[in-house]
């Protein structure tokens, strides 16, 4: 943490610096950007495994931010990468706080909610999130596995072909494929 302090403070990596009204003016961008600069930081950070330093950016990002529920979504989803679906849980509540009609956080609680083998909770949470995005891939597939993981392989099927007509990342696409081909062995097994 000091070593960001430093970096924020002199300027060193062409950071934004933090979340002073005053500094935000200079850096020549409004709190939405400067929201949008600090939450991407910390993804980086989040990626490349320097969970402290994502935690710094995203306790920024809140800060400049307060009433934003971008930040702590995002933020929800650091501990379920490390792990750590209370913690997830937590951020995803304040989020959905700050943004009741956000399906983001709805869905991350959903996937911590599986992360503590509670599908069932989890359904509902992504139920509730497509009332607010229901052409969205990602909440789909979660949602399929869900389900599978429920038992409710039909129900599943359904989810997973919706998530297969939607956008979906690489990574979201290959969780698909996997997941037919466990469909397509059971279906051919005695």
């Amino acid at each position: 943490m000091a070593e960001e302090k430093e970096a924020v403070e002199g300027g060193g990596e062409g950071i934004l610096p933090g979340s002073d009204p005053a500094a935000v003016a200079l850096a020549g961008c409004s709190r939405e950007e400067a929201d949008a600069l600090l939450r991407a930081r910390a993804q980086v950070a989040a990626l490349q495994g320097q969970d402290a330093r994502a935690d710094y950016w995203f306790a920024r990002a809140t800060a400049i931010a307060p009433s934003s529920p971008y930040a702590e979504s995002e933020w929800g989803q650091a501990p379920l990468d490390r792990r750590k679906p209370d913690e997830a849980i937590k951020k995803c509540k304040l989020s959905n706080q700050k943004g009741p009609h956000f399906a983001d956080p709805l869905e991350g609680w959903g996937e911590a909610l599986m992360a503590k083998n509670r599908p069932h909770r989890a359904l509902e949470k992504f139920a509730e999130a497509e009332k607010y995005a229901p052409n969205w891939g990602r909440l789909h597939l979660k949602w399929g596995e869900a389900l599978a993981w429920s038992g409710n392989k039909e129900e599943a099927a359904k989810h997973f072909a919706r998530a297969a007509a939607l956008d979906l990342t690489r990574s979201e696409k290959l969780a698909l494929t996997e997941w037919a081909a466990m469909f397509e062995a059971e279906r051919r097994s005695p």
